[in-house]
């Protein structure tokens, strides 16, 4: 196996780290060869809060998938959410284009890299994703490669985050001992994931319920045309159980994955459970009906607060667009009919497709990690330069290469972008 064969994705999550190690080449898929799952109490609501805790937790994810497939590990791809994350769609002219008579290809990938959240600004660029393209006038062009014109103009998906919060992810990373390739946004790693080509074609609503926020995209015509948080997700429905009972948390989380539903009839009337309390050595008894209620009023919510987002986007109007419901929260029993009923739409649960590649990643709950490997693998595929395995004097995880822009394997022809990673300039 050749050294720069070797891709990481790291998920750093609000209640856990996902870390996937991998194998690829030009010709097939990513082979995983290693995953590993560590609790993590270093964020909140999707953002770096401890740096310390956070980077324990991604080194420990990190040492473990070292053991496991006997490969060292310099460098990952890191997921990006939180509510600090924000979307544009703007329309800019390309100035340096059609110079050698017809549109290249590098033309077109230069002018997406080139973007930037402006000089001085908070908001850091993590991606630049193009829409479609005007041609002399001409709107609604997906790829322009070929025609004759020096007169283009390109409407854009640009994703910007605070930059303080990415600093903290990046340093909590690196204090682990590796380098970030690039920063990748985790709605759009698993809308990669969990769709299906005519699903993005057709129109598509995907909503990740994670640990500590909802990840919400919608793509249309192929093309990725909204990005949004929303700060619910699993931990507030085992927090609402906490809060209304005094129960511990890990003993309401047991209970949410045991007997969680959000259709109270759909629960054994005769089904109680005995909670510890926080503060005392006793114990609460909770009818499962009790719970049902409190899961049913919280993913209502949830359900509300996305259907808000959507109107704000002026996305609410695709009433064709088919929602796939992704993420470790999106397993509770009956959210699916809660989000059929509140946004009148069908509904599917989305797990990581081509799953025989991905051993041990079948679950919704790792949509997200698996979508970070096929962004990684999809640059990679592009001819991108792979950090290479190994370990410097000392035992620090150490980098040699960049991560730059491409078109992946699975948007080739359509859709360049680039990432604001640790390895390339800041905005």
């Amino acid at each position: 196996m050749k050294e720069s064969e070797i891709l990481t994705a790291i998920d750093v999550g609000t209640t856990k780290v996902l870390a996937v190690v991998a194998a690829v080449d030009d010709s097939a898929e990513p082979t995983v060869l290693a995953h590993a799952v560590v609790p993590c109490k270093g964020l909140s609501r999707g953002n770096v809060e401890n740096v310390a805790k956070t980077t324990d937790a991604v080194r420990t994810a990190l040492d473990r998938l070292e053991s496991d497939a006997g490969v060292d590990i310099h460098s990952a791809y890191v997921g990006v959410t939180g509510a600090h994350v924000s979307y544009e769609n703007r329309r800019d002219p390309i100035r340096r284009v059609g110079t050698v008579g017809v549109i290249t290809p590098e033309e077109l990938a230069a002018d997406i890299s080139s973007r930037s959240a402006g000089p001085g600004s908070s908001r850091q660029l993590v991606h630049a994703v193009p829409i479609s393209y005007t041609v002399d006038g001409e709107e609604g062009i997906r790829n322009p490669v070929g025609m004759h014109s020096s007169s283009v103009e390109v409407d854009t998906h640009m994703i910007t985050a605070d930059r303080a919060r990415l600093g903290k992810l990046t340093r909590a990373v690196q204090n682990a001992g590796i380098e970030v390739d690039a920063l990748v946004m985790e709605p759009l790693a698993s809308g990669l994931s969990v769709l299906t080509t005519e699903e993005r074609e057709r129109g598509a609503l995907m909503i990740d319920i994670g640990g500590g926020t909802s990840d919400v995209v919608v793509f249309s015509g192929g093309r990725l045309c909204y990005t949004g948080v929303v700060p619910v997700g699993g931990f507030q429905f085992t927090n609402d159980v906490c809060i209304t009972y005094n129960a511990e948390y890990e003993a309401a989380e047991r209970a949410k994955i045991e007997h969680g539903h959000t259709e109270p009839g759909a629960v054994d009337a005769a089904l109680t459970l005995s909670l510890p309390l926080r503060d005392r050595p006793a114990q609460v008894t909770v009818s499962g009906r009790e719970l049902a209620q409190l899961f049913r009023e919280r993913a209502v919510e949830l359900a509300k607060m996305v259907h808000i987002k959507l109107e704000e986007a002026d996305a609410a109007y695709m009433t064709s667009t088919k929602i796939v419901l992704t993420g470790g929260a999106s397993e509770l029993p009956g959210i699916a009919n809660i989000f059929q009923r509140q946004l009148g739409r069908a509904v599917r649960l989305g797990a990581p497709m081509r799953s025989d590649s991905y051993v041990g990643l079948k679950d919704p709950a790792h949509a997200t990690g698996v979508g970070i490997l096929i962004w990684a693998s999809s640059h990679h595929d592009a001819g991108l330069p792979a950090r290479r395995n190994g370990r410097s004097r000392g035992g620090r995880r150490r980098t040699n290469g960049a991560a730059g822009t491409g078109v992946g394997r699975y948007f080739r022809g359509f859709m360049p972008w680039t990432s604001a990673g640790h390895s390339q300039s800041r905005a």
